[in-house]
């Protein structure tokens, strides 16, 4: 009875646990030999300037870890226990933490709370799509950080997650607070009233981040209209994705709105489309070296082409499939129904794509990318 009653969500945790098997780490990227240096030596040498030009353009402090996206959170972090060093060197400027769920985001406008494997790049106006700044159905806020600013102000009902009171301040990019006398318009500092974090400080990203807002200085500072320090980025972020198959996952960005790697590349070598609070300048935008330069933005495709994995291409095990039903709409169109649904005259019949099953083996035909299928 409870699995009927709650189907939805059993199918979902079915679906989920399924496709963790489904792991693909057998890409040209994967097999190729690395130098002293780390370079995939085997891959071409267009392939090899496009990954370094990335990682010039700062795309890989997005895209990083075995999955190449922050979002992978779980499997960062374990990374991250095996080798303190895997996400850069501790002196380096551009190392970033992986520990945790939400950090500081250091955006144009301000420091923002921001949850990790999320961004905001400007694909679509904030206010036609919030992205994670918007709400469930019960009028909770989707966005961890947005919960973690209520829980630092003591307001209790607000926290739907368990964990995130085990979110430690000291693993953030950048400190909430500073502990000195002086008052600061992004941080708070001992002026406002500060405390130790609750949390132990072992391993921390960042030692000096240990301090937290007194919950009344909080709890003011988030009843400031024009507030400076307590700003959440939730607001227009979206999940980072994985770049693992990229190729063929087209169509692009939240909401399918690019149909190339092209595309995307030259949405990001403009600045996006459109103005966003919780813009990382310097971190994601803007990429001028990209701008014009027909050679560098085939290099960079051709990397990304290096991490599509020959068995999600051909469909072979484990990325084969069952015979799969796919709804397609219903018999008739805008004036008539032109076959009745067995369960109502009044009901149009549905419509179903069949996908026909693929064995072990896989398909002798092979998955394309989507502009392919747009010139059909």
């Amino acid at each position: 009875m409870q699995v009927e009653a709650n189907f939805g969500m059993f199918f979902a945790l079915a679906l989920q646990l399924y496709q963790a098997t489904l792991i693909s780490d057998d890409a040209p990227f994967d097999r190729s030999a690395r130098d002293e240096e780390g370079v995939p030596i085997d891959l071409s040498e267009s392939a090899q300037r496009g990954m370094e030009i990335m990682q010039n353009a700062h795309c890989t402090l997005c895209h990083l870890g075995p999955n190449l996206t922050t979002s992978a959170v779980v499997t960062n972090g374990i990374l991250h226990e095996i080798d303190h060093e895997a996400f850069g060197h501790e002196d380096s400027n551009e190392r970033i933490s992986v520990k945790g769920i939400v950090t500081q985001l250091a955006a144009s406008s301000a420091q923002m709370f921001g949850d990790i494997g999320f961004s905001a790049t400007g694909v679509t106006p904030v206010e036609n799509d919030p992205g994670l700044g918007g709400f469930d159905r019960f009028g909770n806020p989707l966005s961890f950080s947005d919960q973690y600013m209520q829980l630092l102000a003591g307001n209790e009902e607000w926290i739907v997650d368990p964990f995130i009171r085990d979110i430690r301040p000291c693993d953030m990019d950048v400190p909430i607070a500073k502990d000195e006398d002086k008052p600061n318009v992004f941080k708070f500092t001992r002026a406002e009233g500060l405390r130790l974090q609750e949390q132990d400080a072992d391993d921390c990203f960042n030692p000096d981040g240990i301090f937290v807002p007194t919950v009344e200085a909080a709890r003011a500072e988030l009843e400031k209209p024009d507030r400076q320090r307590f700003l959440s980025g939730a607001t227009g972020s979206f999940k980072v994705p994985s770049l693992r198959n990229v190729e063929l996952t087209g169509p692009y960005m939240h909401n399918g709105g690019m149909a190339t790697l092209e595309q995307v590349i030259e949405f990001y070598a403009r600045g996006g489309n459109f103005d966003r609070d919780a813009e990382e300048p310097f971190k994601i935008f803007s990429q001028p070296s990209l701008t014009g330069d027909l050679q560098q933005l085939k290099d960079v495709v051709n990397f990304l082409k290096s991490l599509t994995d020959e068995r999600v291409r051909y469909e072979r095990a484990p990325f084969d499939h069952p015979e799969l039903i796919v709804s397609h709409g219903h018999a008739g169109d805008n004036h008539a129904i032109q076959a009745e649904s067995p369960l109502s005259a009044v009901l149009a019949a549905d419509e179903v794509l069949v996908i026909p099953a693929v064995g072990a083996e896989g398909s002798v035909e092979p998955l394309q990318p989507f502009e392919f299928y747009l010139e059909k």
